[in-house]
């Protein structure tokens, strides 16, 4: 899976952000065990809000060969923001996995 992360406004720690977004997104890499690995890319984007000081959001969009799915979260801290992203996209990838497995079903009667 091929992987990009930015981080944009945000005065924390670099390294402690990039760890947390590589743990959930390890973690999201098991629910694509099916398709290849060269199809799929995630993009990651945090972002702090500029007019609340305790206020981060979350952005991913994952790129599958089937659909692109998107997720914007918001969180009190770069990690809660991230991990409600995580999520969130998490359940959009069950959902659509079980979409396909009933279309194949249905193909097969």
């Amino acid at each position: 899976m091929n992987i990009t992360f930015t981080v944009s406004h945000v005065d924390e720690d670099q390294a402690l952000i990039k760890e947390c977004f590589d743990q959930k997104a390890a973690k999201v890499a098991k629910h694509l065990k099916r398709f290849k690995d060269d199809l799929t890319s995630l993009h990651g984007v945090l972002d702090k809000n500029p007019h609340k000081k305790d206020e981060f959001f979350a952005s991913l969009s994952l790129f599958l060969p089937s659909v692109a799915i998107h997720c914007r979260e918001r969180g009190k801290d770069y990690c809660a923001a991230i991990n409600a992203a995580f999520l969130d996209l998490a359940r959009q990838i069950d959902k659509h996995k079980a979409k396909l497995t009933r279309e194949k079903r249905r193909q097969e009667r």
